[in-house]
C-alpha cells in the first residue's frame, strides 16, 4: 500500500473512519451505498466499499470534492428518487468544473438545458445541498456529450471501428459538432406536426434540405420563442447528413458563434481560424441570427462569409424572432442579403395542432406513464404561447404521475402544478386594450385621437379596425366592451371581426402589419 494512503479502520459499529479526517464521509457513503446502481455494480463483481476507500482517498489528497465526485454523489440521491427521471435526464449530464461552492454542469444542448432549469433545478439543487456538511450550488452549461455508459457484453466483441457511425465533418469546436450529430436524432421532418401557421415553412425547409443550395437561399424563418423553428432547422441538418454525407455541415447557434469568434480573438489575436470554420462548409445553419444586434465586429465578419458561401452556391439558412426588416441594429448590407431569398414564418400550433402533439409525446414513450386525454386536451386549451413550455408542462405532469405512482391526475392537482405557467400564460393573454389601442396608431401614423374620434375617413377607419380586431383576438373583452372603448357599436366590432381576416387574404401588407403588430404586443 502506498505510504501516503491514509489509513482507514472501522470502529465497534462499523462505522467507517479516517484517521486524517476522522467521520469525513460516515453519513454520506452509508447513502452512497444504499443507491441503486452502486449495489448493481456490486452485483457486477466490483466492491463497494473499496470504490468509496478510493474515492475518499482522491478526495482527501486533492483536499476538496473533485466536480466529477460531487455530482456523482448529487446523482446518487437523484436516482433514488426516480429512476426514470435519471434515465431521462440526470444521466445525460456530467461534470465540467467547479468553482469553490459552485458546480458546473454539461448537458448536450440548449433544448436540454432549458427544460432542466425550468423542471428539475429544485431536485438538483436539494441533492447538493448537504454534500461533506457543504451547499453546491450548480451551473448548466450546453455542448457536452453525457458520459459514456458501458456497452453490453454481446457488444463488446464487436470491432472497435463499429463503436460509432462516423459523422459528417464540421469544423469549429466539438461541442458544435457534437451537437449536430444528436439534433439529426432528436429532430425530424417526420415528427413536426404542420398547419396553417407552419405549413409554408415546412415546405420550404424540406425543399431546402432535399436540394442544398439549389434553391430558396438563403431561406429565412422566423417567428416567437418556442415553436418549431429550431426543429426545423436541425431537421434540415438530420436529413442533409443522411442524404448527403458527403457534404460538411456546420450548425450552431449565434451565441455559440459569437463566444467561437471571442475566442480566436482572445487566443490567438486574430480570428482567421474562426473564419475558416465558417467557410469551409456546404451548409451552414445558424439559430437565432437576431443576437448579432450591436455586434459590430461580428457582423462584418459574418457579411463577408456570407457573400463567399452565396455567391459560392452553398445553403445557408438562419432562424431568427423577427424578419430582417425588423433588425434595426443589425447592418443593413445584411439585412439585405437575408431578405434576396425565401423569408416564412413560422406561428403557435393551433389548439388541433396541440393535442396531435401531445398525444405524439405521449405514444413516443417520453415517460412511462400515460397521461388521459382529459389532462392533453387541458394543456392543449390553456398552454398556448410555446411549444417549449407545452412540452415542459407535459412533462412535469409525467414526472408528477410517475414519482406519484398513478396517473390519474385530476386537473384541479394539473392547475396546482401548473399554477406557475397557468399564471404566465393568463397574463400574456390578458394584454391591455390601450396598448393595442397606442401601437396600432403609432405604426400607421396616426393619433390615438383621430382612432377614437368620429372621423371616417379610410386613412383612420382602417387602423381604427385593425385595433378592434386585435382586442378581439388579444384579450377577453366582448364585443360590446371593445365597441365602448372605441366608441363604436357591438355591430361595428363584429364587422371589424370579419372584414379584416378577408382583407389579409388579399392585401399582402396589411396581413405583414397584423403579424408584426401582433408579435410586438406578445412579446411585452
Amino acid at each position: 500500500m502506498n505510504s501516503d494512503k491514509p489509513q482507514c479502520s472501522g470502529d465497534e459499529n462499523g462505522t467507517y473512519k479516517s484517521s486524517r479526517q476522522p467521520g469525513l464521509v460516515a453519513g454520506v457513503f452509508r447513502n452512497f451505498l444504499r443507491a441503486a446502481f452502486l449495489k448493481r455494480e456490486c452485483r457486477r463483481g466490483f466492491s463497494a466499499l473499496r470504490f468509496c476507500k478510493d474515492l475518499e482517498y482522491k478526495m482527501l489528497k486533492s483536499g476538496t470534492f473533485r466536480a466529477q465526485e460531487v455530482w456523482n454523489l448529487a446523482v446518487c440521491a437523484l436516482k433514488t428518487q426516480s429512476d426514470a427521471l435519471y434515465r431521462q435526464w440526470f444521466s445525460k449530464m456530467t461534470a465540467v468544473d467547479i468553482e469553490d461552492d459552485l458546480l458546473i454542469v454539461g448537458v448536450p444542448n440548449d433544448f436540454f438545458m432549458d427544460m432542466v432549469r425550468d423542471q428539475y433545478s429544485d431536485l438538483i439543487q436539494n441533492a447538493l445541498n448537504d454534500i461533506n456538511g457543504k451547499a453546491y450550488r450548480f451551473e448548466l452549461r450546453s455542448g457536452y456529450l453525457p458520459p459514456e455508459q458501458p456497452e453490453p457484453e454481446k457488444k463488446q466483441t464487436a470491432p472497435a471501428k463499429a463503436k460509432a457511425a462516423p459523422a459528417s465533418a464540421v469544423p469549429g469546436n466539438a461541442p458544435a459538432a457534437e451537437g449536430a450529430n444528436r439534433r439529426n436524432q432528436l429532430y425530424t421532418f417526420d415528427n413536426f406536426i404542420c398547419g396553417n401557421c407552419n405549413r409554408h415553412a415546412f415546405a420550404m425547409a424540406r425543399s431546402a434540405a432535399e436540394a442544398p443550395g439549389e434553391c430558396y437561399n438563403p431561406l429565412f424563418i422566423y417567428g416567437t420563442n418556442g415553436i418549431g423553428k429550431t426543429h426545423l432547422l436541425q431537421a434540415i441538418a438530420g436529413k442533409i447528413s443522411a442524404e448527403r454525407p458527403d457534404l460538411t455541415i456546420r450548425s450552431v447557434t449565434c451565441y455559440e458563434m459569437l463566444n467561437d469568434y471571442y475566442d480566436m480573438l482572445t487566443r490567438h489575436g486574430n480570428t482567421a481560424e474562426f473564419r475558416a470554420g465558417m467557410k469551409d462548409v456546404d451548409v451552414l445553419l445558424i439559430d437565432d441570427i437576431h443576437l448579432l444586434e450591436k455586434k459590430t465586429a461580428l457582423q462584418e465578419e459574418f457579411f463577408n462569409i456570407f457573400n463567399l458561401l452565396y455567391n459560392s452556391g452553398k445553403q445557408i439558412v438562419l432562424t431568427c424572432d423577427r424578419q430582417p426588416c425588423e433588425l434595426e441594429r443589425i447592418d443593413k448590407r445584411l439585412t439585405s442579403r437575408f431578405e434576396q431569398g425565401m423569408i416564412c414564418q413560422v406561428g403557435m400550433p393551433e389548439y388541433e395542432q396541440r393535442v396531435v402533439i401531445l398525444r405524439m409525446w405521449r405514444q413516443s414513450h417520453i415517460t412511462s406513464v400515460s397521461l388521459s386525454d382529459e389532462l392533453l386536451d387541458f394543456l392543449a386549451e390553456n398552454i398556448t404561447s410555446s411549444v417549449r413550455r407545452l412540452k415542459g408542462c407535459f412533462l412535469r405532469l409525467s414526472a408528477y404521475a410517475e414519482m406519484s405512482g398513478t396517473d390519474d391526475i385530476s386537473i384541479s392537482q394539473a392547475e396546482e402544478l401548473l399554477h406557475a405557467q397557468l399564471t404566465a400564460e393568463s397574463q400574456a393573454r390578458d394584454i391591455r386594450p390601450e396598448a393595442i389601442q397606442q401601437l396600432v396608431a403609432n405604426h400607421f401614423g396616426i393619433t390615438l385621437n383621430d382612432m377614437l374620434g368620429k372621423c371616417r375617413s379610410r386613412q383612420i377607419a382602417d387602423p381604427r379596425m385593425v385595433a378592434m380586431y386585435l382586442c378581439r383576438k388579444l384579450t377577453r373583452l366582448s364585443s360590446n366592451e371593445v365597441g365602448e372603448l372605441f366608441g363604436r357599436t357591438h355591430a361595428n366590432v363584429l364587422h371589424a371581426e370579419k372584414c379584416i381576416p378577408e382583407k389579409c387574404e388579399s392585401d399582402a401588407l396589411l396581413r405583414r402589419s397584423i403579424n408584426q403588430l401582433e408579435r410586438q404586443l406578445q412579446k411585452h
